[in-house]
């Protein structure tokens, strides 16, 4: 017997989670549905900055968003073991040093694990999952989930069908201290990326400027440049002109991570002594001008070594990532 077209439960969970969802992101971000049909994208959320009651001014920092909706999700106490850093190694876990973690679980097929990882890392995925009992959305970031979890601890992941991915409860939407800090965290992650790249290309034309090597192979351009020589009027326009380049972008009001203000404090001392015309103790700035930049590109270091594991159900992301750092069992 025919029969009208009908939705199916699914597509009115859907629409249920993209009203719940919106109404836990702040009011003056934008949020677009990306495609439909969608390929492992729902969602872009687009963030402002809100310069009063009134007016809300783009921030040209975006996060996208798979979404999905269960009717009810359940809680588990978890074990996370200490693991070492898998950014130069596989997973290996200390058996003897542990969290007990509340999370949920959700099982995501590898196809879209595989799409979502040859994104790479400079787009930042969210999986917004929502409770749509409780209304409440629990979110991870699955490119550093990849990159930090399933590729480092079960490398040939793409041979089953699925994978499940653990999401620390403390990780919801509502918890507007942790949530608002995180999804800022993650819309910043292209500008970082620029600035880490900028960082290391001035840090290298720097050491040609003083005439110094940090790395153990002659190049051709050494070769070229090794007799020439700059002049300290030279040397103090070039800093300042690489200064003019850097010192105006937005990361460094970013004071959730606090080495971000405090490197621009440093940069602007360095700018303030080159604009003195005050070279009595040159040494003395020149060596204060090789430690900054080698720790402004150290920056990029650091965020791949310790910030993508921010958010994740790790003992390092969970040490460094929320207020209240949680407690290290350790057995004999």
């Amino acid at each position: 017997m025919a029969r009208r077209k009908q939705r199916v439960l699914q597509h009115l969970m859907e629409d249920e989670s993209y009203e719940i969802i919106k109404n836990q992101i702040p009011k003056h971000w934008v949020i677009r549905e990306f495609n439909r049909p969608d390929y492992g994208i729902d969602l872009v959320i687009e963030l402002f900055d809100l310069i009063d009651e009134n007016i809300a001014e783009t921030l040209g920092e975006f996060i996208y968003v798979q979404v999905k909706s269960i009717k009810s999700l359940d809680k588990k106490i978890e074990r996370i073991y200490q693991v070492g850093n898998v950014a130069k190694g596989y997973w290996k876990e200390d058996k003897k040093k542990y969290i007990d973690l509340e999370v949920v679980k959700y099982q995501f097929d590898t196809n879209s694990i595989f799409t979502i990882q040859s994104l790479g890392g400079s787009v930042p995925v969210l999986l917004f999952l929502v409770d749509i009992e409780t209304k409440e959305i629990y979110f991870i970031c699955l490119n550093d989930y990849i990159d930090k979890i399933i590729l480092p601890k079960n490398p040939k992941y793409g041979e089953q069908a699925s994978i499940n991915i653990t999401i620390p409860t403390l990780n919801k939407l509502s918890n507007k201290d942790i949530a608002n800090n995180a999804l800022k965290f993650y819309g910043k992650r292209a500008k970082l990326l620029a600035a880490f790249s900028k960082f290391a290309f001035q840090k290298n034309e720097i050491t040609y400027i003083f005439g110094y090597k940090d790395y153990p192979i002659w190049t051709y351009r050494d070769e070229l440049e090794k007799n020439k020589k700059y002049e300290i009027e030279d040397i103090c326009s070039q800093l300042l002109y690489f200064i003019f380049q850097i010192e105006d972008l937005d990361i460094w009001e970013h004071e959730e991570w606090s080495v971000l203000p405090e490197a621009k404090k440093d940069l602007i001392k360095i700018k303030n002594i080159l604009e003195s015309d005050d070279y009595i103790d040159w040494e003395r700035t020149e060596n204060n001008v090789i430690v900054l930049w080698h720790q402004l590109s150290n920056l990029g270091t650091m965020y791949e070594d310790l910030c993508r594991e921010w958010f994740l159900p790790k003992v390092i992301g969970l040490m460094t990532s929320y207020p209240r750092i949680p407690d290290i069992i350790e057995e004999n």
